[in-house]
């Protein structure tokens, strides 16, 4: 009896105790995947934040590492791949005459690779007739780039030439810079006589050339009528290498002393039909056209009245008229060139401002030497209309 009467209780309580153990492994079991479930969401969160905002310190990654390529265009030593020193021999140049400073010759590669850079103020000073960067231009254009654009164009904020026709190479960038000045860089080379050398430093003036080509700006499309187009591409080709410079309205160049300005280029209709053969132009068509000219400006002065431009004996193309004034101490100069089939008059003035003496009339003699050399202008631009275009 007294076992059995033991046992019982025992087995009650070992039952109530079981039941109490079950019990609290069921809610740890439930707490437990709360905090799985918990520990999930949050998981999930860190994943979700991870796709958002590393994306955005990627990107501010990115561009860190973007800022800090170097600039082929300034960063010399960059691209020698080595320390540039002062080359023991400076070449004695040509310079326009600007007041830039600079010019020291820099060398890398046993001297393979020179380096010469130049920087002024971009203020066109007062009674200049161009800028300095379009005197750089034209200085950059004088070693056999013909290729390039012979007037610098006042819209632009960089240019560049690459010439690789020689033997030695020649890239040379013209920009603005941000703290309001230009920039002027020159660079030459010339391939080692090894083969391996020769390759890698062939690499890394590709990598200069074609950032030179990203600074190049393009060359806008003339505007306008046939004839008018025919004309610009006139005026530029007979630039040659002189200083110019194309802006918004205008084409301004620098001739035997003088600014020269393009005041008017076209076409106009025949007020008197002007032959296009030179030998069928007559004195009186020309008397005529002077008569009509004197009326349209009655207060010039005619240093040379409408004429017909000499030309060669068997020179190409038809006749070419011209004429000389002075108008409110304007020297004027002005050309006529009619074309085949009873066509449209095609015309180009030049203009320039004379000294004036005293009596605010031009000095004779200035105006004596301006007039020659307009004359030399003139014919020389109808002598390359009958070149390009006839």
């Amino acid at each position: 009896m007294f076992p059995s009467t033991i046992a019982k209780p025992a087995l009650q309580l070992g039952a109530r105790t079981f039941t109490f153990i079950t019990q609290k492994v069921g809610t740890l079991i439930q707490q437990l995947a709360a905090g799985i479930t918990a520990i999930s969401i949050s998981f999930a969160c860190i994943v979700a934040m991870g796709v958002v905002f590393p994306s955005g310190a990627a990107a501010a990654a990115a561009r860190s590492r973007l800022a800090v390529v170097p600039d082929l265009a300034v960063d010399y030593r960059a691209l020698a791949q080595q320390r540039p020193w002062t080359c023991a021999e400076q070449n004695v140049i040509d310079l326009p005459s600007s007041g830039w400073a600079g010019g020291v010759a820099e060398c890398a590669w046993q001297d393979r690779l020179r380096m010469r850079r130049w920087s002024g103020s971009a203020v066109v000073g007062s009674g200049a007739c161009v800028s300095s960067q379009a005197k750089w231009w034209a200085w950059a254009r004088s070693v056999g780039s013909a290729a390039a654009p012979a007037a610098w164009r006042s819209t632009w904020a960089a240019q560049s030439i690459i010439d690789e026709r020689e033997p030695e190479k020649r890239i040379v960038i013209l920009r603005y810079l941000l703290n309001g000045e230009w920039s002027v860089t020159e660079w030459r080379w010339k391939p080692s006589t090894r083969a391996a050398t020769r390759h890698w430093q062939e690499g890394r003036w590709k990598l200069l050339a074609g950032r030179a080509a990203q600074l190049r700006a393009p060359v806008e499309a003339p505007q306008g009528p046939l004839e008018t187009r025919m004309l610009r591409s006139v005026l530029e080709a007979n630039l040659g290498d002189r200083v110019g410079e194309i802006g918004n309205q205008t084409l301004q160049w620098q001739a035997g002393g003088l600014c020269l300005s393009v005041d008017a280029l076209g076409v106009e209709p025949q007020i008197m039909q002007l032959p296009y053969a030179v030998d069928d132009s007559r004195l009186e068509q020309r008397a005529a056209m002077q008569l009509q000219l004197a009326r349209r400006y009655p207060k010039a002065t005619w240093l040379t009245g409408f004429s017909l431009i000499p030309a060669p004996r068997h020179a190409r193309g038809g006749a070419k008229f011209y004429a000389v004034w002075i108008e409110h101490a304007i020297l004027k100069g002005q050309v006529w060139i009619p074309t085949k089939g009873n066509g449209p008059l095609v015309r180009l003035r030049i203009t320039t401002a004379l000294p004036t003496a005293a009596a605010g009339q031009p000095d004779s003699q200035s105006a004596a030497r301006a007039a020659q050399v307009m004359q030399r202008e003139l014919t020389g631009l109808a002598s390359r209309w009958a070149l390009e275009h006839e």
